[in-house]
């Protein structure tokens, strides 16, 4: 009688595919982790964008009271992120230019909406993926 030791060709290929598939669910798991950071990072931004612009934005009461636009039924004025960091009120993440962690396209040019809404001036970006 001889005595085998080891494994068979099958039960290496079933650990191989075994391995090969967690392997795939690993790497998915990990690009759908790295998307929604950058979706968080860019949601973040765009917050602290707002923020900015709203206190940016009390400088401009008086244009805002004597506006003839409208926003959503409310005085409005617009800016760009650029005037934020022309203006000292916003950091530049490279050179002059806000980036935006999605992409890594530069968002100087997005226009921010100044608005008064019950006497309070807010700021939005339209049009951006973020819920409120």
């Amino acid at each position: 009688m001889k005595n085998k030791k080891g494994f068979t060709l099958i039960e290496i290929l079933c650990v191989i595919v075994i391995i090969g598939i967690l392997s795939v669910i690993a790497t998915i798991s990990i690009v759908n982790l790295s998307s929604k950071s950058k979706d968080n990072l860019y949601c973040a931004k765009i917050d602290l964008i707002e923020n900015i612009a709203e206190s940016y934005g009390i400088k401009y009461e008086l244009e805002l009271n004597n506006s003839n636009e409208l926003y959503n039924g409310y005085k409005s004025l617009k800016i760009k992120v650029n005037t934020l960091v022309d203006a000292g009120k916003l950091d530049p993440d490279k050179k002059n230019d806000v980036i935006n962690p999605k992409d890594n396209t530069v968002m100087n040019d997005i226009d921010i909406i100044l608005y008064l809404k019950n006497n309070q001036i807010k700021a939005e970006i339209p049009n951006n993926i973020c819920e409120k």
